[in-house]
């Protein structure tokens, strides 16, 4: 009897099994403990980048086997994917609007950052790591740009790798590099294929993973109450992470999901005649994350046009350490709203500007 009672008290069934061996319970607990304010207003713009990146990691996977990177074959097996792999014109429909909306996610996942003053003590380097965050996804939409191999493709490449050619001290090394030689070749698309498929998959994955343990470690930031000085725990309303926020989160990745399969199919990749080096077309035109840049560069001198945007990326790396002012309410941070406000308007209009043009 005493036996039997033992074995009924003892827990079974494969949980138990693997918590006595890997004791994982504590570190389970410990990533489902974040602060989370009451006040806080994410938007679940961090929550959805992040699930787009998933999104384009999976789908470029898939695209990747049958993909083939050389001058000779990479137009055709792009027509091969879209005409006979099964649903491969959906996948690279998503994979090519996923790409957009993790952009333009990102983008505004900062901008709410910013306007809400949650780069500020003790998230300065959180910030510094987001900034990171949009730098490498900018190169990851600049390097997939190519691989369709088309004309638009390829000579926006050879107008985008001209740029980075005429960035003051280092161009004329990184433009070679970019291109592997002198001109946009096989040796482009081979390296280009390299960096987007290995290279920036997983530096990406290392700044997500930084990131995620600095917004796990600091919590959320409320928009209405500055972070305590000295160090200590902040005080407030506090709203469970799970399985509360998880659920919202999870909700908003689905109903992005249902969009982003509508886009996919209603507006697919679409795709021009195949890449010719010496056809040049009436008008080139990059993606629209870039087109402000684009448009910048007719209007004011060369190196003006190319140092600027460098100039701002900077900028707003060492926003952190610039902004002294501890208020955190947009309301008394009239300075931000206004820089904020005229610089969005600014690349706004640009981009409208160079879209028309």
């Amino acid at each position: 009897m005493a036996t039997d009672a033992r074995r009924a008290e003892r827990p079974g069934g494969l949980l138990y099994w693997a918590e006595s061996r890997l004791h994982l319970g504590p570190f389970i607990g410990a990533l489902l403990h974040v602060r989370i304010p009451a006040d806080a207003k994410t938007f679940y713009l961090g929550g959805i980048t992040l699930f787009l990146f998933g999104i384009q990691v999976v789908t470029g996977t898939l695209l990747a086997l049958y993909y083939s990177p050389t001058p000779d074959a990479a137009y055709e097996s792009v027509l091969s994917i879209t005409s006979d792999v099964q649903f491969g014109w959906l996948i690279r429909s998503v994979h090519h609007w996923a790409a957009n909306l993790m952009i333009l996610f990102l983008i505004l996942h900062l901008l709410r950052v910013f306007f809400q003053a949650a780069y500020k003590y003790p998230r300065e380097l959180t910030w510094v790591v987001g900034i990171g965050l949009l730098g490498v996804t900018m190169v990851f939409g600049f390097t997939g740009y190519l691989l369709p191999w088309d004309q638009r493709a390829y000579w926006a490449t050879v107008v985008g790798t001209e740029i980075a050619g005429g960035v003051p001290i280092v161009g004329d090394a990184l433009l070679p590099f970019l291109r592997g030689g002198a001109d946009v070749s096989a040796a482009t698309l081979s390296r280009f294929f390299g960096i987007h498929v290995l290279v920036l998959p997983l530096a990406l994955g290392a700044i997500v993973a930084i990131h995620l343990v600095f917004v796990h470690q600091q919590g959320l930031a409320n928009p209405k109450v500055a972070d305590p000085r000295p160090p200590a725990v902040p005080t407030g309303r506090t709203k469970p992470f799970f399985p509360h926020y998880i659920l919202e989160e999870v909700i908003a990745w689905f109903f992005l999901l249902a969009i982003l399969v509508v886009m996919a199919s209603l507006f697919p990749a679409g795709l021009e005649e195949e890449a010719n080096p010496i056809e040049t077309p009436a008008h080139i035109k990059p993606e629209w994350y870039f087109l402000g840049v684009y448009e910048l560069l007719k209007h004011v001198p060369r190196i003006v046009g190319i140092m600027s945007p460098m100039v701002l990326l900077g900028i707003l790396a060492f926003l952190p350490f610039i902004d002294r002012n501890p208020e955190v309410r947009l309301r008394r941070r009239p300075l931000a709203l206004i820089l904020g406000v005229v610089g969005i308007a600014v690349m706004i209009g640009l981009t409208i500007w160079g879209y028309n043009s």
